[in-house]
């Protein structure tokens, strides 16, 4: 089963909850992989892959607002923000649907599962119940 995490907007903060596949299900959200590699020396190095998440009102908050002046990489950040949002309304529709209803219930994406283990019972102790 696919579990979930939870991880902070990289901009405010905001604590999402992060699925761990696409069959679950959780707070709309930004995914930006960030990895470094070698390049001109050998052997070449990869490193692993971070997952950092953007709020879908900081992805398009920044994607709506002045390019940053601070650094090429905010830069790059930015211009993939930009193209995202160009590209669908759909973020900026979910920004403002997390603004206005911030407890409205996530509506899931076609085909996928809820999250089952947040619906588990609680397990029942046979000595704490003999003992009651």
């Amino acid at each position: 089963m696919t579990g979930m995490e939870f991880q902070n907007c990289v901009r405010c903060g905001g604590r999402l909850k992060a699925p761990q596949g696409i069959n679950v299900t959780g707070d709309p959200a930004i995914a930006i992989f960030v990895s470094g590699l070698t390049v001109g020396v050998r052997p070449r190095i990869k490193s692993r892959a971070q997952r950092k998440v953007f709020c879908m009102g900081c992805a398009a908050s920044i994607a709506l607002g002045p390019v940053p002046e601070n650094g090429e990489f905010n830069t790059a950040i930015y211009h993939m923000l930009r193209e995202l949002v160009a590209a669908d309304r759909t973020i900026v529709e979910a920004a403002w649907t997390q603004l206005t209803t911030p407890t409205a219930t996530l509506r899931r994406m076609p085909g996928s599962r809820p999250d089952r283990s947040l619906e588990a019972p609680v397990l029942k102790v046979p000595a704490l119940e003999a003992a009651s």
